[in-house]
C-alpha cells in the first residue's frame, strides 16, 4: 500500500474517513432518542438561525463545515504523531478528543457555542463519538502515514546507521 507522505494531505483524509463512525453513531443515537441534537444541525447553527437548520441548504452548510473541521482535525493529530511518534497514536488521539469535547461543550458555550440539547445523555454520547474519532484518526494516520514523518522511524534509521 501506498502511503502518503503530507502532513496536510494525511490528516484531512484521515479526519475525513475517522468522521464517518461518529457522525453515523450521532445519527443512530438521534433516531433511537438518546439524543435531540445531531451533528450536522450544531454545524448549520454556526452559519444559519435556529430555525433554518433543518433546510437543505442547511444541511450543505453543516457537510461542509463538518468536512473542513475533520480536516483541520485530522491535520493536528497527525502533527502531534510526527512530533511524538506513532507508539500509543489511539490513546494520543483519547487525550485530544477529550480536550476537544471540553472546548466544544464547555469553553464554547462561554462563547456564545452552544451545544442545545435537552438530553441528559447526549454530552455523554458525544464525548464516546469524540473520543472513537480521535482514535480512529490517530490509528490510521499512524498505519498509512510514510514511515519517514513519524521520529519513531527516524530514530531507528538512525540506530541502524551506528
Amino acid at each position: 500500500m501506498k502511503k502518503i507522505k503530507d502532513r496536510i494531505v494525511l490528516g484531512l483524509i484521515c479526519g475525513v474517513i475517522a468522521g464517518f463512525p461518529s457522525r453515523i453513531l450521532n445519527t443512530l443515537e438521534y433516531y433511537v432518542g438518546l439524543t435531540d441534537v445531531k451533528y450536522g444541525q450544531t454545524a448549520a447553527n454556526l452559519f444559519l438561525p435556529e430555525d433554518k437548520v433543518n433546510t437543505k441548504e442547511a444541511q450543505i452548510t453543516a457537510s461542509l463545515n463538518n468536512h473542513v473541521g475533520l480536516g483541520i482535525l485530522g491535520s493536528l493529530i497527525v502533527y502531534l504523531l510526527t512530533a511524538t511518534g506513532r507508539d500509543h497514536a489511539a490513546l494520543k488521539g483519547i487525550g485530544i478528543g477529550a480536550v476537544s469535547w471540553v472546548a466544544v461543550y464547555g469553553l464554547g458555550a462561554k462563547f456564545g457555542v452552544e451545544v442545545r440539547s435537552k438530553k441528559p445523555l447526549a454530552p455523554i454520547l458525544s464525548f464516546i463519538d469524540h473520543i472513537l474519532f480521535w482514535a480512529l484518526c490517530g490509528i490510521l494516520a499512524a498505519k498509512i502515514g510514510a514511515n519517514f514523518l513519524f521520529p519513531d522511524f527516524q530514530q531507528a534509521k538512525a540506530n541502524k546507521v551506528n
